[in-house]
């Protein structure tokens, strides 16, 4: 691989564009419980509620030639080709979307599992095989008939096997024209050269295959009707009756050893075995049920085997390319954004002299996505008492303030707006109503060693349920930690969620700690300060989680002179 093609694979490989994957999946399976998961193993796969997709499958998204010939094929720009980014984007989509219709439409664990056929390990290997060719081709053609924007994923995953000019597992290569066929190689059994002449026809209509050797000849005419019948059967029983009369007819190929199946060929041909595999076990396995539904059309054909004519996809893509180039500069940012820090002195803030020569060290931390896991378990474990605050968050804000009213002939000034009324009620009045106020919140968090343990876990979660209550409901807020630093003379302030912030700064409040001393008194009058330079909604909150003893070493700063500074620091706040 190439160093470019490898900076590119490093970039696109983050928990960013994986949680973009996975939010995807949610909304198209319709099922929150959905994950995602990105792996390095030339394999996608789903067992019905987890994905796992590869995104350098092949190096698919390197094979330069094989985009090429896609983009010809499909009427593409030459998007792809010239840019492993747009590759990698759109490779990624497409295996999320393939194993989401397989989540939407496909039953698991595969019905094979418990058939009284598949009494040996060779035939259920057999009927895993057969459900997995009519499957894939059904769920293409599901995604082509019930939805209107998947055709451009589902053709271009598919013909990019096609043409992948270096295959390992996972990768079919061939060129649109006469097949070669296998037979030549006398290691691989009828069985194989069946399973895959089947895998041609069904999926790659596009490829003019010679006859089939005289061993399999026969079996292929009598399946072949089944495999185009069972493929567009609306229901996952339904499709497994056909894969079972498939299994019937083509019973006196299977061996007795299931090693004699090599399957390395076929799994070239599919794109990966896993989904229907009897032996495929992932965290969470679940049993699930496929939906039932009528399809119209195939990937590549009409139900009657003509070839579909092309669609333009010049319009999608264009706004494919935008998308994708969109997260590519969210990520940059994200990456390359290594915080920033400034330096001020307590003369700068109008606070007792007691702080005047104190030096306060103002640090908005680099994101750190790897804390994003954490963040989410809490979130995960929280969720009741967040959904639950959202909604009485209104009742609970609810205060009196004040309100506009306008149109009356007198009142306390003139509305612009409305100067045009011919009945001249161009006045307004303020008048006390009950509303949610105007609000921003700043919550500072005490990160003093006094705080260490189930304080400092709390104060976390706390942090955690307020961001996501006060986003849900659209409040503008910032989170930040504050600590002293013993012996020596500053203070350190640490914005971990910033007014207005990227969504990725939530992961900050992971790094809440609990060391050293504290300046409660300093720190409040900086937050005044902060929140009137950042903000200008007409009321402003500033909540305070501390265990309530200011103490810092550098010059004795302890109670009762410590206490008492930030009580008056309160008051000259709040007036």
């Amino acid at each position: 691989m190439k160093k470019r093609d490898k900076e590119m694979l490093r970039l696109f490989q983050c928990d960013y564009y994986r949680t973009l994957e996975e939010m995807f999946a949610q909304t198209f399976t319709e099922n929150e419980t959905v994950r995602l998961f990105f792996i390095n193993e030339n394999q996608a796969f789903t067992d019905g509620r987890n994905i796992v997709v590869d995104p350098a499958m092949d190096q698919l998204f390197a094979d330069t030639e094989a985009l090429l010939n896609t983009e010809e094929f499909l009427s593409l720009p030459l998007a792809f080709s010239s840019d492993p980014w747009n590759a990698l984007c759109m490779i990624t989509r497409a295996q999320n979307i393939h194993e989401c219709l397989h989540i939407l439409y496909t039953d698991f664990p595969t019905a094979a599992v418990k058939d009284e056929r598949c009494n040996t390990r060779a035939k259920l290997k057999t009927m895993s095989l057969i459900v997995n060719i009519i499957e894939d081709a059904y769920i293409e053609a599901a995604g082509c008939s019930v939805f209107d924007n998947l055709e451009l994923y589902l053709k271009f995953i598919r013909l990019l096997r096609l043409f992948a000019s270096s295959p390992s597992a996972g990768t079919v290569s061939r060129n649109i024209g006469e097949d070669e066929g296998s037979e030549s190689n006398n290691n691989i059994i009828p069985l194989v050269h069946y399973l895959d002449y089947m895998i041609k026809f069904l999926l790659y209509p596009m490829v003019k295959q010679n006859e089939p050797p005289q061993e399999i000849a026969w079996y292929v005419e009598q399946t072949k009707q089944l495999f185009l019948d069972g493929s567009v059967a609306p229901s996952p029983a339904e499709r497994y009756q056909y894969c079972g009369k498939i299994f019937d007819l083509i019973l006196p190929l299977i061996p007795e050893n299931e090693e004699l199946i090599n399957t390395a060929n076929l799994d070239k041909s599919l794109g990966g075995l896993m989904t229907h595999s009897p032996e495929a076990v992932t965290i969470g396995k679940s049993n699930k049920r496929g939906k039932r539904q009528k399809v119209e059309v195939r990937l590549f054909t009409d139900l009657s085997g003509e070839p579909r004519t092309g669609k333009d996809y010049q319009k999608q893509i264009s706004k494919l390319l935008a998308d994708f180039s969109k997260h590519k500069q969210a990520i940059i940012m994200i990456k390359g954004y290594e915080g920033r820090r400034n330096v001020f002195s307590g003369k700068d803030y109008e606070c007792a002299i007691v702080h005047r020569n104190i030096k306060i060290n103002e640090t908005k931390p680099k994101i750190n996505l790897n804390l994003k896991k954490a963040y989410q378990n809490i979130y995960n474990r929280y969720r009741i008492n967040i959904n639950s605050y959202n909604s009485r968050f209104s009742q609970l804000l609810e205060a009196r303030v004040p309100v506009k009213e306008d149109r009356y002939l007198f009142g306390a000034g003139i509305s612009s707006k409305i100067l045009a009324d011919p009945k001249k009620r161009y006045w307004y009045r303020t008048v006390v109503g009950i509303d949610v106020p105007d609000l921003a919140v700043l919550l500072l968090v005490d990160g003093s060693g006094s705080m260490f343990g189930i304080r400092r876990n709390s104060a976390m979660i706390s942090a955690v349920i307020l961001h996501e209550v006060l986003k849900k409901q659209g409040i503008s807020h910032a989170i930040v930690e504050h600590r002293a630093r013993f012996e020596i003379p500053e203070i350190d302030i640490n914005i971990l969620v910033d007014f207005n912030a990227r969504e990725e700064e939530k992961y900050n409040i992971m790094q809440i700690d609990a060391h050293g001393d504290n300046r409660d008194g300093l720190a409040l009058f900086w937050a005044e300060k902060y929140i009137n330079q950042q903000v200008h909604n007409e009321d402003k909150l500033i909540i305070v989680l501390s265990d309530g003893v200011p103490a810092h070493k550098a010059d004795g700063y302890y109670p009762p002179v410590s206490i008492k500074d930030t009580a008056n620091a309160v008051q000259k706040i709040i007036r």
